[in-house]
Formats: C-alpha cells, sequence, structure tokens
C-alpha cells in the first residue's frame, strides 16, 4: 500500500485536527497541584447536587474511596433522610387518618368551578340517580337518603337538618325513656355516617 495513495485519507477514522479538539475540550484536573487532565465527573457533594468535580483517574479513585453524602449530618438527619427517600419524598398516613378524606368533595366542587358553555353537567345532574352536582349517586347512598326519608336531590344541608330532626324526634329522652324507635334510630344514624364518610356531606 502507498503513503501517498488518493485513497489513505479516506479510510482514516478521524483527521487529527479533531483529535486535538478533543484533546483541548478535556479540562484539567482540579486537584491542587496536578497537571492532568481530568476527564471523569466526582459529585460535589449534598447542596451542591447537578455539580461536580474534574478530576484525572488517580484522584477521583481516591476521591471516591472517602467520598460520604451523609458528613456533617447528625445520625437522627441521616435517619430521617433515608426514611423519606425510601417513599420517594411523598407524604404517607395510617390507614384511616388520611389527611384529605373528603378528596372526592374537592374534586366534585373544583368539577363544578370548569366551565360549561353547553350545560351539559345540568342535564347530567338532572338524570334519575344523580345528584344535582353531576355526581352520579352509589346505591348504598340512595339507600342512606331513604332511609332519612329523603330522595336524590337533597342537598348536604338538607341531610343535615333532617339528620337532627329525625334524632331528636326518635330519641328516647323525647319519648318518656321508651325504646320502641331505637331500631328506626340506628338505622337514621348508620345512615347518616355513611353519608358523612362517601363525601357526600
Amino acid at each position: 500500500m502507498k503513503l501517498d495513495s488518493k485513497y489513505f485519507d479516506k479510510i482514516r477514522v478521524k483527521p487529527s485536527s479533531d483529535k486535538k479538539k478533543a484533546a483541548e475540550a478535556v479540562p484539567q484536573c482540579e486537584w491542587p497541584d496536578c497537571p492532568r487532565p481530568g476527564p471523569h465527573k466526582a459529585p460535589m457533594g449534598r447542596g451542591h447536587e447537578g455539580k461536580f468535580y474534574n478530576y484525572c483517574t488517580a484522584h477521583v479513585q481516591e476521591y471516591n474511596k472517602s467520598y460520604n453524602y451523609f458528613t456533617g449530618m447528625k445520625d437522627d438527619d441521616v435517619q430521617e433522610f433515608q426514611r423519606n427517600a425510601r417513599l420517594g419524598e411523598r407524604p404517607t398516613w395510617k390507614l384511616g387518618q388520611n389527611a384529605t378524606p373528603n378528596a372526592s368533595a374537592v374534586r366534585r366542587r373544583g368539577a363544578q368551578l370548569r366551565d360549561d358553555p353547553f350545560g351539559l353537567a345540568a342535564k347530567a345532574a338532572k338524570a334519575p340517580g344523580r345528584h344535582p352536582s353531576g355526581r352520579a349517586l352509589r346505591s348504598t347512598e340512595l339507600k342512606a337518603l331513604q332511609a332519612l326519608g329523603l330522595d336524590d336531590t337533597a342537598t348536604p344541608d338538607q341531610v343535615k337538618s333532617q339528620y337532627k330532626t329525625l334524632v331528636k324526634r326518635l330519641h328516647p329522652d323525647a319519648n318518656n325513656g321508651s325504646r320502641a324507635n331505637e331500631d328506626t334510630l340506628k338505622a337514621v344514624i348508620q345512615a347518616y355516617d355513611h353519608l358523612r364518610s362517601s363525601g357526600f356531606c
């Protein structure tokens, strides 16, 4: 093969000028008094996320041996950080102790605030088995409303008012100690508790 062949330049992988540019792009090692290039990145540490030192191979290995993200933190803080990292930094609650137990009611209120230029929500609200808010009522909620003597158009305020009225009327203290209405009173209380837990009122 002749070195002065017209095909010789075409089979080289990269021209020599690219190698020089690549060598110039590598920063110098940031270790004190190190003249070598620093192609390896090493994290700066806690509080400097996304920032890196540039070190040569020997110094990045030395840095990695002594690197500790938790340097300067107390044991309690480290445990708290690890616990939060395990859960993905998301809040958690014990079962039945959610911070927003009436999230469905909040969503319904948010849905009511949206624009409805064609009145579709109003038409859906008038459909049987639907609450005036537009939300479809569950069968258990309909039964609870019937136990309180109300229909599917009842508002939360009407439910509360009806509940108070029935409890006063059916309570043994209002009936000279008679317990004849005890089963009805239990049904009313259970119905109201169910409507409250479902976010209806």
